[in-house]
């Protein structure tokens, strides 16, 4: 999950971190214009048509985005038994980048461990879910040979699944690596030549809440899931993540802001349909 900085992030910056110069109001501040994003978004959505899929593919650029996006739609429709799988686009090796014991490599195997601890507590079987393991921290900047081979991986998984909906992070969600995710599936699914339908949901969206201004005002529909019955669910999903929500000694910080977690515990999920 590696954001960046956006013109619309600079402005949720003007928004909820200019405004005090300590951490713990700034943080107070961006969950405040984040609840009120979250209120007109719900505002806008409709209760999600679960009953109606069958079969759905997650796209996650990194292992935990699944958890954070849609942990509790995956385990509401496990319980229905919905046939559901997953692609892990980047081996997540760059979340710590320069830590004075840990490599990238032994991050990545982490993060794996970690992903398959997580499916198994949204009740999705380990063997459902693909690792293509890219180079955290590249999809951004590869090069045409690159994105072409990544893009046919996608293309023959989602021929040989051919899922009714697809799940992954918006288009402009605030972190290269989930911009160029998208990208690599617009061309991998008209490569495959299917036409699901595509949900986007936000997860750094979250955090710099204005990113939400394009969804909120142009998307075609917004889709709202009550989660709450499967709330336990997504929180050890997201404790299992322990490399990203805790600090990996000697460093004293996690990979994650302090908060950022906690702003996916509201008891709903949204998605965009444009």
């Amino acid at each position: 999950m590696n954001p960046r900085q956006s013109t619309a992030s600079k402005a949720a910056r003007i928004l909820t971190i200019g405004l005090s110069e300590t951490p713990s109001t700034r943080l107070f501040l961006r969950r405040a214009v984040g609840l009120l994003f979250r209120a007109a978004i719900r505002l806008r959505s409709r209760p999600f048509p679960f009953d109606s899929i069958e079969s759905a593919l997650v796209i996650a650029p990194h292992p935990d985005d699944e958890a954070f996006g849609c942990g509790g739609t995956m385990a509401l429709m496990a319980r229905r038994q919905a046939e559901l799988s997953l692609i892990f686009l980047t081996d997540g090796g760059a979340s710590h980048p320069g830590h004075p014991t840990v490599s990238p490599s032994e991050i990545a195997q982490r993060r794996k461990g970690e992903a398959h601890v997580a499916l198994a507590a949204l009740g999705v079987m380990a063997e459902r879910a693909t690792f293509l393991d890219a180079r955290d921290g590249a999809l951004s900047r590869l090069d045409a040979s690159e994105c072409g081979g990544l893009e046919a991986k996608i293309a023959a998984l989602l021929t040989q699944e051919i899922p009714a909906v697809v799940f992954l992070p918006g288009r402009r969600d605030g972190s290269t690596e989930h911009e160029a995710a998208f990208t690599l599936f617009a061309r991998a699914v008209k490569q495959a030549g299917l036409q699901p339908r595509v949900f986007e949901f936000p997860v750094w969206s979250w955090w710099n809440p204005t990113l939400l201004l394009s969804p909120l005002f142009s998307c075609r529909r917004i889709w709202r899931v009550d989660i709450k019955p499967v709330l336990e669910m997504k929180v050890r999903a997201l404790a299992s993540y322990s490399s990203q929500t805790l600090p990996i000694p000697p460093q004293l910080d996690p990979a994650l802001p302090p908060g950022f977690a906690s702003m996916f515990l509201g008891g709903s999920e949204y998605f965009f349909e444009w």
